[in-house]
């Protein structure tokens, strides 16, 4: 039987034949680019995207030969992303805010990390929403805030709620909307006001507009919040007992906007707190034969990124890019 990886390589190998290191794609790939993702710009725009879109393409290439070579354990895709300066798309986020913590509860029969024999997929529990796409604004911290209330809540009521980025994008006035924010404020936000369910508050867009939420008397709400210290197995322990967690990222490499599937490792990315600029979702963990153990993260970059809008992070590798630097979550 032809292994896959020699399928993968035959056909990379093709595309290998035009030159990596030609400045600009052709015109007509550009042409099938731009239409294929309905983008449009102005003459003075057009060559500065272009500029942008041809060394990733080349890096494409030369990633997914290094996977058909079993240098690599994850693919890589042109998408939506590619001819964007990710630099401008996701602006920094405000500073770190003091740590409100609240001891967390462990349940009854708490399993410890030696104990945990497989991982865990809370997708098959029915707690996870499906995924959705956050648009030109750096409202992650919003998704991820949300996506992470309702796993928790459905976890603690057997029914699953999607609940509305859009407005906590809107009303948590310590953040700053579309230029950036911070899980900790949302859920400070959600403790004192609650949050309202998808269909209840204005269909999201990606944009900053005045908040429009009238509190429920019977809304629920967390009591705080647990931040984890910066260990990866307990972080397993946690998402393995308790639930999700929202986690930050070091995210602004190529390997990350252009990832398409396998188990994703970027040694060149930092894990200090000052770098995380991408908020995001785990909803589980587990190990793959060749990419090895990794961490299961819901993104909302819509269900054309990645494996269904999901990316499997390197696990047990040296806090890959922060994943377990500042993790959190809730409790009610």
């Amino acid at each position: 039987m032809v292994s896959l990886r020699l399928v993968a390589f035959s056909a990379i190998f093709l595309l290998l034949l035009v030159d990596l290191d030609a400045v600009l794609v052709s015109n007509a790939e550009w042409a099938a680019y731009k239409k294929l993702y309905n983008k449009t710009y102005a003459p003075e725009y057009d060559y500065h995207h272009r500029w942008i879109y041809s060394p990733i393409v080349a890096g494409v290439r030369k990633n997914n030969l290094e996977y058909a070579q079993g240098k690599v354990a994850y693919l890589l895709k042109v998408n939506e992303f590619s001819d964007t300066e990710r630099s401008a798309l996701f602006a920094n986020s405000p500073p770190v805010p003091a740590e409100s913590i609240l001891p967390g509860s462990k349940p009854a029969n708490y399993k410890y990390y030696h104990e945990i024999q497989d991982g865990i997929d809370w997708r098959q529990s029915g707690y996870v929403s499906s995924v959705k796409h956050q648009g030109n604004c750096n409202s992650c911290w919003a998704f991820s805030t949300s996506g992470l209330l309702e796993a928790h809540l459905a976890k603690k009521t057997g029914k699953q709620v999607s609940m509305s980025p859009k407005h906590l994008l809107d009303c948590v006035n310590t953040n700053s909307g579309c230029y950036g924010g911070w899980v900790s404020y949302a859920l400070n936000y959600t403790r004192d006001n609650g949050i309202s369910a998808w269909e209840s508050y204005s269909p999201y867009k990606p944009q900053n507009e005045p908040c429009d939420y009238k509190p429920k008397s019977n809304q629920i709400s967390p009591r705080g919040y647990v931040i984890l210290k910066p260990d990866e197995k307990e972080m397993a322990e946690v998402v393995y007992n308790i639930g999700p967690v929202t986690i930050s990222l070091d995210h602004l490499y190529s390997e990350f906007y252009e990832y398409s599937r396998g188990v994703l490792s970027i040694p060149k990315c930092r894990n200090k707190r000052i770098f995380l600029k991408h908020s995001m979702l785990v909803v589980g963990f587990g190990t793959d034969p060749e990419g090895g153990d990794y961490w299961l993260i819901k993104n909302s970059f819509g269900k054309n990124w990645g494996e269904d809008g999901y990316v499997r992070l390197a696990r047990n590798a040296d806090n890959m890019c922060g994943v377990a630097s500042l993790a959190q979550y809730p409790v009610f």
